[in-house]
């Protein structure tokens, strides 16, 4: 298993106390995290470091 299936886009991720829609990068280097409140792209985080900063997950309704 690897991230792309832990992470799937449109996840909710959490951060601390900050939320984030998770998308896949366009160039599949990592995961970019939109902001909840303005839309706009706050980080892309290399796969190797989702797990170590990413506090929690919410998927997405099937």
């Amino acid at each position: 298993m690897n991230w792309r299936h832990l992470y799937p886009e449109g996840s909710t991720v959490f951060i601390g106390r900050e939320r984030y829609i998770a998308t896949y990068n366009e160039h599949g280097l990592g995961l970019d995290l939109y902001c909840l409140k303005t839309g706009d792209r706050a980080m892309t985080i290399a796969p190797d470091f989702v797990p170590q900063v990413v506090t929690g997950i919410k998927y997405p309704a099937v």
